[in-house]
């Protein structure tokens, strides 16, 4: 799932790009979409732990990256659509 996701938003953020990129723009690219997909686990932290919380539950990375990886999805849809 975050190798989808990180692929997912390098390939948005390269074709973002309106240009030829060089070698040093598709690691810019690789950089940018590894920090956009490790802010969208952590932002995805904040309601599972939440919930884990209020359940009674030992909060797990698994469900941050679940969680995340349905907001990618939807955004791809989104994107996809419109």
């Amino acid at each position: 799932m975050i190798v989808f996701m990180i692929a997912t938003m390098v390939f948005f953020i390269a074709s973002g790009a309106g240009f030829e990129l060089n070698t040093v723009g598709y690691l810019q690219a690789f950089g940018y979409g590894l920090l956009t997909v490790l802010a969208l686990i952590a932002l995805a932290c904040i309601p599972v732990l939440i919930y884990c919380y209020f359940v009674k539950m030992i909060p797990d990375i698994d469900y941050s990256v679940r969680a995340a990886f349905a907001v990618t999805l939807v955004g791809l849809i989104t994107d996809v659509i419109f």
